[in-house]
């Protein structure tokens, strides 16, 4: 094993890049709990990389088909799963032993602070639209969106606006805690729960007006059902040893996973099933397909520093990735008057992964100095090793 994975780190406990502690297992009843050992921690080097991976998928599904209509296909088969990816990665770090108070002040100090803070970054474009129109048009963006309405969405968290998944992570995380006190942490118990919690999500989908719920209550029972077969997958498996398996088998699973993976997703977007059910359970599968080719992949991928960055620093590249990309395809797109979206697929191909990279090595360098300037933004008000 690397020297790498026996690194210890300070466990700030991140939303994306999940808490870095180390675990013991003790059987209790009918279920493994997970107990923290004060003041150490060791990072899992496989599941730095697996965030890393989901961050580079979150990126590339914000390439937007405005600009990239070649991509769709592409950028449909990841919002599939690449969001149920971190929402499972940040529940195999999931600890029901603390008492709710605490859960929540620490939650809402690496969740909440975060959210706030970088929304300054979505918060931006309806201002301008607001307080200056002209520049919003000269920009070459439609102004008929109500942008009080988008101000509004930002700051209480409804729909897809800002940086949405923060909260929902944050009321995922408290639902899952009562839910695993509610079951008495019974295994069998949890995943009939969970798997219904996922059913009821797939019901309310077809009502647009719990999508608009203030602080994403709207899908509170997604975010739980993720975040809680993550944590299941931790206690059923040993994870830490993941990445110690043949390369055989790794490349056994990822093979079988993909194929699955893309026989699935053909067959969710052909929809040859016509029925809600049969589709909702279709897409269920493809969604958990996806999560698993993603992470039999990252299996596969060699320890570096950049995988390890993303993965450890996620929470800034999510926060940032929107505004980034956006400042990265107006200069190409708007400014340099690069004509990306009549350009076949090799070429849009190649220019989304150039604007990839570039993208990426910015939100690199603004994250060295969030995490050297800034860590108050995401949630680090101390410089010393804080025991929770």
């Amino acid at each position: 094993m690397s020297e790498y994975r026996r690194i210890l780190h300070l466990d700030h406990q991140l939303p994306i890049s999940s808490s870095s502690e180390r675990y013991t297992r003790m059987s209790q009843t009918n279920m493994t709990q997970i107990t923290p050992i004060q003041h150490q921690s060791t990072r899992i080097a496989w599941i730095d990389i697996a965030r890393a991976v989901a961050m580079v998928l979150v990126f590339t599904g914000h390439l937007g088909t405005s600009w990239f209509p070649q991509l769709e296909p592409l950028t449909t088969a990841i919002y599939t799963f690449h969001m149920p990816l971190f929402f499972l990665l940040s529940g195999l770090f999931f600890k029901p032993t603390i008492d709710l108070l605490t859960l929540i002040a620490k939650r809402a100090r690496t969740l909440l602070v975060p959210y706030y803070v970088f929304s300054v970054f979505a918060l931006a474009a309806p201002i301008v639209k607001l307080l200056r129109p002209s520049l919003y048009q000269a920009a070459g963006k439609s102004t008929d969106s109500n942008p009080f309405e988008a101000i509004v969405a930002i700051l209480f968290a409804q729909g897809n606006a800002g940086l949405w998944f923060l909260w929902s992570l944050f009321v995922g995380t408290l639902c899952l805690w009562i839910t695993v006190r509610a079951v008495r942490s019974n295994k069998l118990a949890l995943t009939i729960v969970l798997l219904a919690y996922l059913v009821i999500d797939c019901l309310l989908k077809g009502y647009p007006a719990v999508a608009q719920l203030p602080f994403q209550l709207g899908k509170i029972f997604e975010a739980t059902a993720y975040v809680g077969f993550g944590y299941l997958v931790a206690q059923t498996c040993n994870i830490q040893n993941w990445d110690q398996l043949e390369i055989s088998r790794k490349l056994g699973v990822f093979g079988i996973t993909t194929v699955v993976f893309l026989i699935l997703e053909h067959c969710s977007t052909a929809q040859p099933i016509t029925s809600g059910v049969m589709l909702n359970a279709l897409l269920l599968l493809t969604t958990f397909s996806g999560i698993a080719m993603a992470i039999s992949f990252s299996l596969l991928l060699p320890e570096a520093r950049c995988f390890a960055t993303v993965g450890r620093d996620s929470l800034v590249f999510y926060a940032l990735n929107d505004f980034v990309l956006k400042t990265v395809k107006f200069a190409l797109f708007s400014v340099a008057h690069i004509p990306v979206a009549t350009l076949p697929f090799a070429e849009q191909l190649f220019t989304g992964i150039l604007v990839l990279i570039m993208a990426m090595t910015i939100c690199y360098a603004l994250n060295a100095f969030v995490q050297r300037y800034m860590r108050w933004a995401i949630g680090d008000f101390s410089r010393h090793v804080m025991s929770e």
